[in-house]
């Protein structure tokens, strides 16, 4: 009869654009995902989501800065900034586009980061690494009289996956 898999070799894997397979241990498990702490022993293999943090560092409104695309704020518009970093706290690859960074109102209405080019260091789109972290700005316009309520990053939805042997 062959040995069941246990927690000590589970797989936890993640397909996506750049798949990923990784290897994790009991203990690394239960750090990297609390809710994996009450697994059953006799669990094939367990899928966790990926440790992926997004901060805020600076928030301006309006942007003070030089715009640089377009060279001026259309009519009617204001501009407004954000120094972000994205980190990668897994063992799997993040990828991600700059518009994944949206701005909302509290009528709820979203803009996306990317269309508009300030002075300083943008946020790029990239396949981050596991372990790394990215910095830099990005730039929203919205109306004169709209509120800026959150900024939020959409996180690419990551797609759970456990190996099985045959």
């Amino acid at each position: 009869m062959a040995n069941p898999v246990t927690r000590r070799n589970m797989i936890v894997g993640l397909s996506g654009a750049v798949p990923a397979i990784a290897l994790m241990g009991q203990a690394a498990a239960q750090q990297a995902t609390p809710a994996l702490a009450g697994i059953p022993a006799n669990a094939i293999g367990v899928a966790g989501m990926p440790d992926w943090t997004f901060t805020v560092l600076e928030y301006h409104d309006p942007y003070p800065g030089k715009l640089t695309k377009p060279a001026q704020s259309p009519a009617g518009l204001r501009i407004v900034s954000a120094q972000v970093i994205l980190t990668n706290h897994s063992n799997l690859p993040l990828e991600f586009t700059v518009t994944a960074v949206r701005l909302r109102d509290t009528d709820g209405v979203e803009y996306r980061a990317g269309d508009y080019l300030g002075s300083e260091p943008r946020l790029v789109s990239q396949n981050l690494p596991s372990g790394e972290r990215t910095r830099g700005w990005v730039w929203f316009a919205l109306g004169k009289s709209a509120s800026p309520s959150s900024l939020a990053f959409n996180a690419p939805a990551p797609i759970l996956r456990v190996t099985l042997k045959p």
